[in-house]
């Protein structure tokens, strides 16, 4: 008794080898409190969203209304790894999302470390220009419902490309410097649904960056910086429009036993073909406090557009204050209740909202 044959043994060490996870993230939320002021003057609908409506997720066209919805946010995902050698392993993510029921191949890539130091990766990744870029999917990974939309979410999020990154340690501070780079096609840009009645089409070209990563203690800083050529076209409503597209972000988390304070800036600029620009700077910055398996976190977010011509395009301007209480009921699973009040700084986009949401997040 206890033996194993060696065809079975065979099978479970081949078996081994594949490690499977997964991620759950269920999101209700809807608007209220909301006002569209008497010179609005943005769409009167968002997506097929009547306004005043909240965007919670740019990047997916989430768009919370009046009406309770699990649509905007909520997404499930899996996650493959195959280990191959101890140096070499395949990994591969898909994600379905309440806002698009396709799934979705978030990462497709090969990693091969030759050394504890050094790693090297190609295939298809997350573009990692914001902290939680490679895990803003996963809402365990933070104390939000939702990553802070001022920041995170554009018309592409992935690129297919290689990227490169060593580790080391200098005195007590752990190193990490990477450099990645690539390519994305977008065919049908969720991002632009927000702008667009139809499909709209980005080509993210020549994508090329490099993030610096430093940790002590208590203490994260992440410096990024990233640059490529973008073209949008959607025939139905004439566009047609290149820029090139240069991106700086800091981000810096601190964590003090059970205080934390967790910042992130960036600041995008795009200059047009056409002959204009905008830049938008954006930030957010928020502090929690951890008490046994409960967590009140008060966060702070600004995104705001410049432009070298409002003829040409009207900027935007956003304000949002947050208040979230998380409660952990494992390692593995929360709940999180948020109150979010946006405001509509320069009037032409969504309107002033209170926002209410309720999350359940889950880990396999």
């Amino acid at each position: 008794m206890g033996l194993i044959s060696a065809p079975q043994a065979r099978a479970d060490e081949n078996e081994s080898n594949l490690k499977i996870s997964g991620f759950m993230s269920l999101v209700a939320g809807r608007t209220s409190s909301t006002t569209l002021p008497a010179d609005y003057a943005g769409p009167t609908s968002i997506d097929g969203h009547a306004c005043p409506c909240y965007t919670a997720d740019w990047g997916n066209a989430g768009v919370y209304t009046d009406s309770l919805s699990l649509r905007p946010e909520s997404r499930a995902g899996i996650q493959l790894k195959y280990v191959l050698t101890p140096q070499f392993n395949l990994v591969g993510q898909v994600v379905v999302r309440g806002s698009d029921t396709s799934p979705n191949l978030q990462w497709a890539y090969a990693s091969y470390m030759p050394s504890k130091n050094w790693e090297f990766q190609l295939g298809r990744k997350r573009i990692p220009l914001y902290f939680y870029s490679d895990f803003q999917d996963i809402g365990m990974s933070y104390p939000w419902v939702g990553v802070p939309p001022e920041l995170y979410g554009w018309e592409a999020t992935n690129y297919n490309g290689a990227s490169v990154r060593y580790r080391t340690m200098v005195g007590d501070t752990n190193l990490a410097i990477g450099l990645f780079g690539g390519k994305e096609t977008v065919k049908d840009a969720l991002y632009d649904r927000l702008f667009y009645n139809s499909k709209t089409r980005v080509e993210w070209n020549n994508l090329v960056g490099a993030d610096l990563e430093a940790s002590q203690g208590g203490v994260t800083a992440r410096a990024v910086y990233m640059q490529t050529d973008v073209r949008s076209t959607n025939a139905l409503v004439g566009l047609n429009d290149k820029a090139k597209l240069r991106a700086y972000g800091l981000a810096t988390n601190v964590d003090l036993d059970n205080w934390f304070v967790l910042t992130e800036v960036t600041q995008l600029t795009r200059d047009f073909d056409s002959g204009y620009k905008i830049t938008a700077p954006a930030y957010t910055v928020g502090a929690g406090y951890h008490y046994g398996d409960w967590t009140p976190f008060l966060n702070y977010a600004s995104y705001k557009e410049k432009t070298s011509n409002s003829q040409m395009y009207a900027p935007q301007s956003y304000q949002r204050w947050s208040l979230t209480l998380r409660y952990d009921l494992g390692i593995r699973s929360a709940l999180k209740a948020q109150v979010d009040r946006n405001k509509d700084v320069t009037r032409n986009f969504g309107g002033n909202v209170t926002v209410m949401r309720l999350s359940y997040d889950q880990l396999f």
